[in-house]
C-alpha cells in the first residue's frame, strides 16, 4: 500500500491514494489471504461469494457519491463480484491445489492494474468533459436566441450564428461576457445591426454598465458581436504583490489593471514610447501611478525617476522602507525632485544622459543591429515619472517636451500626469508624442476629446467608477478598464521585495559633465523631503553625507563662479533666492500706467519664453555650446567671438545700469557687422553670466537687466 510521511515524526498517513497497479495487487492479497485463512478454517464457500456482493454495493455507493461515470461503476461491481467468485472456489478447492486459482487470480490481477489506469484517467477528465459539453449547450442555446434576436429586433432574417466564444476567466473568477460571430445574408450590412443596438441590449436585458459591440469580421458580410454580461470595471482588483517576487524586465510588459471584459490590461509601450495620464481629483490617477511604479520597480533594467512638487505625495511611500525604517538597502525611486529647481537639474541631466548615450553606444546598437540601445541590467532605462505635471514653470515643461522628443534611442522617457489634456496643462508634446494615453475618470466627456485621437463612442458611464477609465495605445481605439488596487503597506512590502535587484547608472552616464549632480542628489533632496532628517535610516544619512552640489553653493559675490567653473545663479536665476519685494512704481497717468503694465508683462513673458539654454532660434552664424551644469575649463570661458565682444562692450559702456536685452539690441541693430536679432542676444547673456562676465539684475516689475561684471562689483 503507498503511504506518504505524516506530519508527525514517526507516523505513516494512510489516507494516500492508491496507484492503480497497488489497487490491483492489494485486492488480490486480500483475496488470496482470505481464501487461504478459510480453507484451513474449513469455512463454507459462500463467505466468499457473499464477500464480493458486499463489495460491489460499498462500490457502487462510493462511485455514484463521486458522480463516477455508469461504465466505471459496472466494472467495480463486476471486480467484488468475480474476485468473491474467485474466493468461493478457492475455499472449495483450496488456493494451492493446483496451478489454475493461481493462474486465474494473476490474470485477474493484471486485468485489474490495466482497467484501474484506464478509469482513473477517464474520470480525471470527467469534470473538463462536462463542462463542455455544459458550455456546448449554452452555446447551442446562444446560436439559437441570437438568430431569433436579430430576426425580430433588426428585422434580417436568415442569419447564422457560425460561432460562439465565451470569454476566459481568470482563475476563480466568473465571465465577463461571449463574442458571436454572425453571417450576414445577401443584401444585408453591419449598418443595420449597429442601428439597433440599443434595442439589443434592453432586449438582452444586460446588467447596468455592460455595453454590446458590434463590428466587421472577416469580410463586410460578417459581424462580430461583443457581449458584455457582467461590468469587469465595476469590481476590485487588487495588485498582486507575488509578482514584485519575481524580477522582471522593462522589455515583458507591465500590467496595469483589467479591461472590461476582464482580460489583463498589459502594453510594452514604455520600453520605447511615453505615457500620459488625466483625470479629476479622486479619479484614481495617484493609484495608477503607484502601480505603474510598482511594474517598474520589479524591472531589473529600469531607474525610476519622480518629479512632484507638490508634496512629494508619489515619492515618500516608495522611499520609506529605504530612508525611514531601514528595511531596504536600496530605494525604489533612484532621483526625487520635490523642487522645480531640482527637476530643472534632474532634466538638465537626462538631457546630457541622452546625448552621451547616442554617441558613446553606438558599438552597442550596432552589434545587435539596431538604432536604439537594447536596455539590461547595466545600461537601465530611465523613466521620469512626472505627477501634476500642470504645476510646473514652462522651463521644466520644456526639458521635459525635450525628453520625450529626443529619448528613445537612448532609453530615457517620460511618464507624465496632469487634471487634463488642454494645452493649458499638457504642452503638445506630451500629447502627441506619447503613444499610451491614459483617461481616468472625468466629469465631462469632451475631456476625452483633449487627449485621445479619435474619443467617438466613448461614454463616461463606461468608466463611471473610482480607478476606472479609458486606455489608448498606439492607433488602437479607447478601451474601458479598472486599475488595480494597491495600498500603502503593499507599497512598504513591495519595496522590500526589490531592494535587492535594483540597478545602477551605468559607467557611461556617469561621465557626463553633471554627474556631480547625480552623486550628491540626496544630500540636496532628502532635507527637503524630510524635515526631521534624525528619523532617517542609517543608509539614507549615508547617502546624505557630503556637501551637496547645488546653486546655491555659491560664493558671496554674484559675479563669481562656483569651483566647477559655472555659476548657477545664472543657470537658475531664483535657485537658492528669496523673493524681494518689488520696488514701489512712481506715481503715473491712468495711460501710462496702462501702457507700463503691458510693456512689463510682455517683457516678462518674452523673457520667460526665451530665456532657455535650448532655445531654436538661431543666428546666422555658428554660436558655441551652451553651458552645461558640469565643470567648464577656463579656456571654453574666453570669448573670442568679435561680435559677441562688440556686444559686451556696449554692455560696459552703459556702467553701473546695465541694458536689457531690447536696450543691447537697439544698440547694435545699425552696425554694419555686428549686428544680431534678440534670439541670439537671449542665448548669448545668460551664457555671459553663467560665465561670470555679466550680472543678471532683477530690476522689480519684470524688469531685467544684464550688468557688466566689473561694474556691478563696484556698485
Amino acid at each position: 500500500m503507498s503511504t506518504k510521511k505524516s506530519n508527525k515524526p514517526g507516523r505513516l498517513d494512510w489516507t494516500a491514494a492508491h496507484p492503480p497497479a497497488w489497487a490491483a495487487t492489494n485486492a488480490a492479497g486480500v483475496a488470496v489471504v482470505t481464501a487461504a485463512a478459510g480453507h484451513l478454517a474449513h469455512m463454507p464457500p459462500v463467505i466468499g461469494l457473499a464477500e464480493g456482493v458486499a463489495g460491489a454495493v460499498a462500490s457502487v455507493a462510493v462511485a455514484t457519491h463521486r458522480r463516477w461515470s455508469t461504465p466505471n461503476r459496472v466494472y467495480r461491481a463486476s471486480a467484488w463480484l468475480l474476485t468473491g467468485g474467485w474466493t468461493s472456489w478457492a475455499l472449495a478447492v483450496g488456493p494451492w491445489s493446483s496451478w489454475a486459482p493461481v493462474a486465474t487470480l494473476a490474470a485477474g490481477t493484471v486485468l485489474g492494474w490495466g482497467c484501474n489506469a484506464a478509469f482513473r484517467e477517464y474520470e480525471q477528465s470527467a469534470p473538463a468533459r462536462r463542462a463542455e459539453a455544459e458550455a456546448q449547450a449554452r452555446r447551442e442555446e446562444t446560436r439559437g436566441s441570437w438568430e431569433d434576436r436579430l430576426q425580430r429586433i433588426c428585422g434580417i432574417e436568415g442569419c447564422q450564428v457560425v460561432g460562439v466564444e465565451e470569454w476566459e476567466p481568470e482563475k476563480g473568477e466568473e465571465s465577463c461576457g461571449y463574442t458571436i460571430e454572425v453571417t450576414l445574408p445577401a443584401g444585408e450590412t453591419l449598418a443595420a445591426v449597429q442601428q439597433r443596438a440599443d434595442s439589443l441590449r434592453a432586449d438582452l436585458r444586460l446588467p447596468m454598465g455592460c455595453g454590446l459591440e458590434i463590428n466587421h469580421g472577416k469580410d463586410y458580410g460578417t459581424a462580430i458581436i461583443k457581449v458584455e454580461t457582467a461590468n469587469a470595471v465595476a469590481r476590485t482588483f487588487p495588485y498582486r504583490i507575488d509578482r514584485a517576487l519575481t524580477p522582471g524586465s522593462v522589455n515583458d510588459p507591465i500590467e496595469a489593471g483589467r479591461y472590461k471584459d476582464g482580460k489583463r490590461f498589459s502594453t510594452t509601450a514604455l520600453r520605447y514610447h511615453c505615457g500620459l495620464v488625466i483625470g479629476q481629483p479622486e479619479g484614481g490617477k495617484t493609484n495608477l501611478l503607484n502601480v505603474v511604479n510598482a511594474e517598474l520597480a520589479r524591472c531589473v533594467d529600469v531607474l525610476i525617476w519622480h518629479i512632484d512638487v507638490t508634496g512629494a505625495g508619489v515619492t515618500l511611500p516608495w522611499l520609506r522602507a529605504w530612508a525611514r525604517d531601514g528595511t531596504a538597502h536600496a530605494p525604489v525611486v533612484d532621483w526625487s525632485a520635490s523642487t522645480v529647481e531640482e527637476a530643472l537639474i534632474m532634466l538638465r541631466v537626462a538631457e546630457e544622459i541622452i546625448a552621451t548615450r547616442k554617441r558613446d553606444y553606438q558599438d552597442r546598437m550596432f552589434a545587435v543591429n539596431d538604432d536604439k540601445i537594447p536596455v539590461d541590467e547595466s545600461v537601465p532605462e530611465i523613466i521620469i515619472v512626472t505627477d501634476e505635471a500642470a504645476q510646473l514653470p514652462m522651463s521644466v515643461q520644456k526639458g521635459l517636451d525635450t525628453v520625450i522628443n529626443t529619448g528613445r534611442a537612448a532609453a530615457v522617457r517620460a511618464f507624465t500626469c496632469v487634471l487634463r489634456g488642454t494645452r493649458d496643462m499638457a504642452s503638445p508634446s506630451m500629447k502627441e508624442m506619447t503613444r499610451l494615453r491614459i483617461a481616468m475618470r472625468v466629469s465631462d466627456e469632451a475631456e476625452y476629446m483633449h487627449i485621445f485621437s479619435d474619443s467617438r463612442g466613448i461614454k463616461k458611464e463606461d468608466a463611471a467608477y473610482q480607478g476606472s477609465g479609458f486606455v489608448e495605445e498606439g492607433n488602437g481605439k479607447p478601451q474601458p478598464f479598472k486599475a488595480y488596487r494597491i495600498e500603502p503597506q503593499d507599497v512598504m512590502s513591495i519595496a522590500k521585495s526589490v531592494a535587492g535587484y535594483r540597478p545602477k547608472l551605468d559607467e557611461v552616464s556617469l561621465g557626463i559633465e553633471s554627474a556631480e549632480f547625480y552623486k550628491q542628489r540626496w544630500a540636496r533632496t532628502l532635507p527637503l523631503l524630510y524635515s526631521n532628517t534624525d528619523v532617517l535610516s542609517k543608509a539614507a544619512k549615508a547617502a546624505m553625507n557630503g556637501t551637496p552640489v547645488t546653486a546655491t553653493r555659491l560664493p558671496d559675490t554674484e559675479t563669481q563662479t562656483a569651483p566647477g567653473g559655472v555659476d548657477m545663479d545664472a543657470l537658475f536665476p531664483s535657485l537658492g533666492k528669496k523673493p524681494q519685494p518689488p520696488t514701489a512704481p512712481a506715481r503715473q497717468t491712468e495711460s501710462e500706467s496702462q501702457h507700463a503694465d503691458s510693456t512689463r508683462a510682455f517683457r516678462q513673458v518674452l523673457d520667460d519664453a526665451t530665456w532657455t539654454l535650448g532655445d531654436d532660434d538661431t543666428a546666422a552664424e555658428p554660436l558655441p555650446a551652451p553651458p552645461t551644469l558640469g565643470p567648464v575649463s577656463q579656456a571654453d570661458m574666453v570669448i573670442k567671438d568679435r561680435a559677441q565682444l562688440h556686444a559686451l562692450d556696449v554692455l560696459r559702456q552703459a556702467g553701473s545700469a546695465g541694458l536689457g536685452v531690447t536696450a543691447l539690441y537697439d544698440a547694435i541693430k545699425d552696425h554694419p557687422e555686428y549686428a544680431r536679432d534678440r534670439s541670439t542676444l537671449h542665448r548669448w547673456l545668460p551664457r555671459w553670466a553663467a560665465y561670470g562676465h555679466v550680472v543678471r539684475v532683477d530690476r522689480g516689475s519684470g524688469q531685467v537687466a544684464y550688468v557688466a561684471a566689473e561694474y556691478h562689483r563696484a556698485a
